[in-house]
């Protein structure tokens, strides 16, 4: 009765998106467009999303996001969209890849306790200013007891703050 009811909801899913793909895009600005650091336009990206999600509509869970990112990926050989191979779009490590190169450097030093935990900040603080700049925001604002939508918008200020 499940697989069922999840072959419907495809089968309707997939009716809906030629209906929502052929609805007109919301005109974007010249000056939107100018000022986007973006590799591919928000509009691009959302109609490659729509047709690999009408190819992979029969899948769910992990084989879905995987078919998904291999198509999107497919669609714009030239532009790197995913972070791969430790490294983010903009070519920094990712924060697991520098969690990972600062806890072998450690091991490699053979430091314990205070002096691991110390060295371990200050080397992913050096890979990753940006995250490092971030969970300091995050700390300070949850000390002051912010939560959910004050929480974000708290550290995405103060993130700002600290980047400028």
């Amino acid at each position: 009765m499940m697989r069922f009811a999840s072959v419907l909801a495809g089968l309707t899913l997939m009716l809906a998106v030629p209906a929502i793909a052929q609805t007109p895009a919301a005109p974007t600005s010249p000056v939107a467009a100018a000022t986007s650091d973006e590799p591919v336009p928000r509009a691009e990206r959302a109609k490659a999303r729509q047709d690999c999600l009408a190819e992979n509509v029969a899948l769910s869970g992990d084989d879905l996001r995987q078919a998904m990112r291999d198509c999107v990926q497919g669609k714009f050989p030239g532009v790197q969209l995913y972070a791969r191979d430790g490294l983010t779009r903009d070519g920094k490590p990712t924060a697991v890849a520098a969690r990972a190169t600062c806890k072998t450097e450690a091991d490699e030093r053979n430091l314990s306790g205070a002096a691991r935990r110390e060295a371990l900040t200050a080397c992913f603080k050096a890979k990753r200013p940006d995250l490092a700049a971030r969970a300091e925001c995050r700390k300070d604002s949850r000390a002051k007891g912010l939560d959910g939508a004050d929480l974000r918008k708290a550290v995405a200020d103060c993130a700002r703050a600290v980047q400028s």
